[in-house]
């Protein structure tokens, strides 16, 4: 500690002491009938509010006690504390009490800190109150945080009372938004209906009142025409009020007409435009120019229900990642991708770690860091479940890299990474794929033996099954090529392994080649067999990520390497299989894409959240 800062605190303490003692008070504050002895220069040091009154002639420079009628005396209580002693306890209970004292009293650090811990400790069951309260004081920054919270995450918010206490003015601005994150309008119906009967009455009225005005702010036409009979039948208010059944029968009948007779195309909710997106994910710079720029932060993305493209941020934006190594799409939609940390970041670390960083859909597209694990490199990356998995990858012992059969997990709720049960050998460069809650592991490079000093030139055609319910692995049948820099991807409940490097059976040191072979394992029969050939032998565009995905029951293979030469060009093709007529397509031809990406993810987004090509974005 510096002699500035001991100073400092040797003050506050003296000074804590001298009010304890009421040592040389010369004011009392009163709030809700508690006194509270201070000193005037500590109030005015630290509020501006009250440095105005204490010297500016004002009639309280000479009163002895000073009455705050709107300020509760428990939040006073805190912040005379946070005055004396610099201790602020915030909590959930009590923010929103400081922050009406502290704005009252013009303390604008206490204030922001208020807003950051109600941001940061926003969820389903507080946002309303939160975005109330911030609107109502002007605190237009939590305002819209609060705001965009909610819509987010309206189905959660519709589960909780905070929206049930609502006026029915409050309550029918917020259905009319477009931007509610809602896939059905029927959770908008269920909300107006449980609205009206929470409580019989508000403000002397009976709610019911205003359940005409607050049905037309549901978009009727959107609703399953059973879904809204039986709505009818349930509801008693909707049977006795003739302008509410009218507004549901003239629903009805608009669900009943073809899309083109209708009198006019409602629009969608935020919620109802999500659609599977394929994200070639990187930070490759070249590839496609515009007026605009390069698209440096930009990746490539394409919609095969649309057939149209966007891009997404890359996470190289900010201070995320400097190189992507892996990724993977939860159960739950998070988009979370490992690499390593930018230059700017790595030259403020002292030792190089894998950095996991998470797609923040509600934060317009920014990337946050979640946690750290040790270094390692040609690792997987998957997810069951909340729990992310690091496997296998080559990582420094002593003062080499070898290859490991490491397996660490971490839990997206927070805490440690803690060790999971080691992959049966050694293993870099393998493709792993989630599949009915166990974990897949096919190909890879591994030592020539046992010994971890080998020089890893042996390829892997084992399949390995992980179940985290017994944190135990066991070995199935295993492919007929030994292959590395291969994608593997589930479909239909089997998994398809397609392209690589490799030889045919084991590998025994045999002459290798790139492959168009597709691999399909069923695991009901613990069996392989073969699929449709790729159209050419490709390869991966990373040595141990996918460059293929699901979307639609369908499999994608976004851009590949037609040898085995790491120079070769990029072929910017994007194919199709579709099993039933278990042929390739090319799809899109000379896609507009980057020269370059890390890892092919399939994530459910709305295209609102992303970026339209410039009409003059070209391919160089």
């Amino acid at each position: 500690m510096d002699l500035t800062a001991k100073h400092g605190l040797l003050l506050l303490d003296q000074l804590r002491k001298m009010r304890d003692a009421e040592h040389l008070t010369d004011v009392v504050l009163v709030a809700e009938g508690v006194s509270f002895p201070c000193h005037r220069v500590v109030l005015s040091a630290f509020s501006p509010y009250f440095r105005v009154m204490f010297t500016c002639g004002l009639r309280e420079c000479n009163n002895r006690e000073i009455f705050l009628r709107d300020t509760p005396a428990d939040s006073l209580a805190l912040l005379l504390n946070y005055m004396y002693c610099s201790d602020l306890p915030l909590t959930n209970g009590n923010v929103q009490g400081i922050s009406i004292a502290a704005f009252l009293l013009q303390m604008d650090d206490v204030f922001t800190r208020c807003q950051l811990h109600m941001m940061e400790n926003m969820d389903a069951s507080n946002c309303l109150g939160v975005y109330y309260f911030a609107r109502d004081l002007g605190a237009e920054e939590l305002a819209d945080q609060a705001q965009r919270f909610l819509r987010q995450h309206f189905v959660q918010v519709c589960q909780n009372e905070e929206v049930l206490e609502l006026e029915a003015h409050q309550l029918g601005k917020l259905l009319s938004s477009d931007d509610l994150n809602v896939s059905r309008e029927e959770t908008i119906l269920d909300v107006v209906l449980q609205w009206v009967k929470h409580s019989t009455l508000v403000d002397g009225e009976v709610r019911v009142r205003h359940l005409p005005e607050l049905l037309r702010k549901v978009r009727l036409p959107l609703i399953n025409p059973d879904y809204l009979r039986e709505a009818i039948k349930r509801n008693t208010a909707l049977l006795a009020d003739a302008e509410c059944l009218e507004i549901m029968n003239e629903g009805l009948e608009a669900t009943a007409l073809h899309p083109a007779a209708a009198p006019r195309k409602l629009k969608l909710r935020y919620g109802m435009e999500t659609t599977d997106l394929l994200l070639c994910i990187g930070n490759d710079s070249g590839g496609i120019r515009s007026r605009y720029g390069t698209y440096a932060e930009r990746s490539f993305c394409f919609a095969p229900s649309t057939g149209r493209i966007y891009y997404i941020t890359s996470p190289r934006y900010g201070e995320a990642l400097g190189y992507v190594c892996a990724g993977v799409v939860t159960e739950r939609n998070d988009i979370i991708v490992a690499g390593e940390a930018s230059a700017r970041r790595m030259a403020r670390q002292k030792d190089t770690s894998v950095e996991i960083c998470r797609y923040m859909v509600e934060a317009q597209g920014s990337w946050e860091h979640l946690t750290s694990a040790e270094y390692r490199d040609s690792y997987a990356l998957a997810s069951l479940g909340d729990t992310l998995y690091l496997l296998g990858g080559q990582m420094k012992l002593k003062d080499q890299f070898l290859i490991t059969n490491c397996v660490e997990r971490w839990s997206l709720q927070g805490g440690p990474w803690r060790s999971a049960a080691p992959l049966p050998m050694p293993l870099a460069c393998h493709s792993v794929a989630r599949m009915k809650d166990r974990l897949y592991v096919v190909g890879g490079r591994t030592p020539q033996s046992y010994r971890m000093d080998e020089e890893p030139d042996c390829l892997s055609n084992r399949l390995l099954e992980y179940d985290p319910n017994t944190n135990k692995w066991i070995e199935l049948c295993p492919m007929k090529y030994s292959k590395y820099r291969c994608s593997a991807v589930v479909l239909n409940g089997e998994i398809y392994v397609m392209g690589g490097i490799g030889c045919e059976g084991v590998d025994r040191g045999q002459s290798r080649h790139c492959l168009n072979a597709v691999e399909i394992y069923n695991p009901d029969g613990d069996y392989w067999r073969d699929g449709p050939p790729l159209p050419c032998s490709q390869l991966s565009l990373r040595t141990n990520a996918s460059n293929a995905g699901v979307v639609g029951g369908k499999i994608y293979v976004c851009g590949y390497y037609k040898g085995a030469d790491r120079h070769d060009d990029i072929t910017k093709d994007i194919l199709e299989l579709d099993p039933w007529e278990n042929r390739w397509t090319a799809v899109v031809r000379r896609a507009l894409m980057h020269d370059n990406y890390d890892v092919c993810l399939v994530a459910n987004l709305n295209p609102r959240g992303l970026v339209s090509p410039p009409a003059d974005l070209v391919k160089l």
